[in-house]
């Protein structure tokens, strides 16, 4: 039991909420039974676990697991987790875990034939769902370009809802060197536009494919237009102008996958 804020170790799992101190220790926070359910199955074990009274007995299912990989558990009152999460309403369960982002050679020699490409994607919320729609999608990685927020911002981990411990992630530098690396190691390169570009419909998708999703506001930048092998956009069937980033990333790999399901029992 941890009865006070001022206790060494919630100091360091509280400052894990800032970027420069999970990057200086490495180190993430993950809130929800959701997610720190997932983190216990992941290779890299969580570091330590905190509960409050009603994440403690949420938890109380997942006991095999903690004590089978000798997790310890910490036991804090309301006040302690409130400064802890970053949500209204807590769990009342988090877990500080320890990086597991992958180098992005380690990626392409993997050879995903599906991977998705965040450039730019500036909000937490629409990050970790593409995150989550990727892995319900069977892509095989997920790479971040370095203008896009954190991965491991506390929202984005959230709204993953467990998939960034299913995915392999790499946090790249920016999008012309990631899109040059990805193209050397044989994929071809589609960016997702709002207006312009083949159908996604009609499009023959190679056997290795990476989809870049641009910025929620302006998407691709025109000057990298070139860097791609080609544009896609989702017909707009209704009045609607555009899809959430987030949505047309579940629209774009659902459809790849189709279209590879469909070809391959012709």
């Amino acid at each position: 039991m941890i009865n006070s804020v001022k206790n060494e170790r919630i100091r360091r799992c509280r400052r894990l909420r800032k970027r420069n101190f999970r990057y200086k220790d490495h180190k993430f926070l993950v809130e929800g039974i959701q997610g720190v359910a997932q983190a216990l199955s992941h290779p890299s074990k969580p570091e330590i676990i905190i509960v409050n009274e009603r994440g403690a007995g949420v938890l109380n299912a997942y006991s095999h697991l903690i004590d089978g990989r000798s997790i310890p558990c910490f036991s804090v009152d309301e006040k302690i987790m409130e400064v802890l999460t970053t949500t209204t309403t807590p769990q009342g369960v988090i877990a500080v875990c320890h990086f597991i982002d992958i180098d992005l050679i380690a990626l392409l020699e993997a050879q995903p034939s599906l991977m998705l490409i965040a450039n730019r994607v500036r909000d937490p919320g629409n990050l970790g769902n593409m995150v989550r729609i990727a892995d319900a999608a069977g892509a095989g990685g997920v790479i971040v370009c370095s203008e896009s927020v954190d991965i491991y911002n506390p929202k984005t981990v959230r709204s993953t809802a467990g998939s960034i411990f299913h995915v392999p992630i790499t946090i790249a530098g920016g999008a012309p060197q990631v899109i040059h690396e990805v193209r050397r190691a044989g994929y071809t390169v589609f960016a997702a536009e709002a207006h312009e570009g083949i159908n996604s419909w009609e499009v023959e998708w190679p056997e290795r494919v990476a989809v870049v999703m641009g910025n929620e506001a302006w998407g691709i930048p025109e000057e990298e237009e070139a860097m791609f092998d080609g544009s896609v956009r989702i017909p707009m069937l209704g009045k609607a102008e555009s899809l959430n980033v987030s949505s047309a990333t579940a629209v774009l790999l659902y459809e790849i996958q189709r279209c590879r399901e469909r070809r391959n029992h012709r």
